[in-house]
This record gives C-alpha cells, structure tokens and sequence, in this order.
C-alpha cells in the first residue's frame, strides 16, 4: 500500500529530502516551490523505495526498531527532477511519472 505525500522542492535550494519515511511505497505529489514565493506543480510520481534503494538511489536503513528510507529529490539546470543519494548518482523522477487524480 502507498501513502500520499505532497513535497513542494525550494527553487532557490534545488534540493528536497526527507528522512525516517517507513513505507516502502510512496506516492508522491510534487511541487516546487518558486523564488517569489509561488507554487508549481511538477508532477505524481509512485516511488517504490525497496527496489529504488537496491539500485542505490535512495537510503534504506534501520532508525528506532524498523526499516526506514531517506530519500533526496534535486532540481538539474536544465529544469529536470532527479532522485539519488548523492547528486552525481540519479535517476530520472519522470521515470516514476504517473497521472495526476
């Protein structure tokens, strides 16, 4: 089962993570968040953070007892929407793309 979450990513930043997420699906409603204070939606997106974090695109660890992931989102020059740990090793987000309800 996948839970919703809505993230909005700072323009000005160009990075969002969050850390200590305990589902192992995430369906996630982007946004971004722009200099002037505006809000954009970029997209929907299903992240399956097992297989993400078996392709190390996303941090799986143990926090308090259970399995947790970390996951970091970063915003390239050319516009695009990126996901990895770190921002020399990512994967297309629009891999992950799926339509918006």
């Amino acid at each position: 089962m996948s839970v919703i979450r809505k993230w909005n990513l700072n323009e000005a930043e160009g990075r969002y993570a969050k850390t200590g997420i305990v589902e192992s699906v995430v369906d996630l409603h982007l946004g971004l968040k722009r200099t002037d204070g505006s809000k954009q939606a970029v997209g929907r997106f299903l992240l399956p953070l097992d297989a993400l974090a078996d392709s190390g695109f996303v941090t799986r660890r143990v926090g308090e007892s259970q399995r947790v992931f970390d996951v970091q989102i970063y915003r390239a020059l050319d516009g695009s929407y990126l996901l990895g740990v770190r921002q020399d090793e990512t994967t297309r987000l629009t891999r992950y793309a799926t339509p918006l309800r």
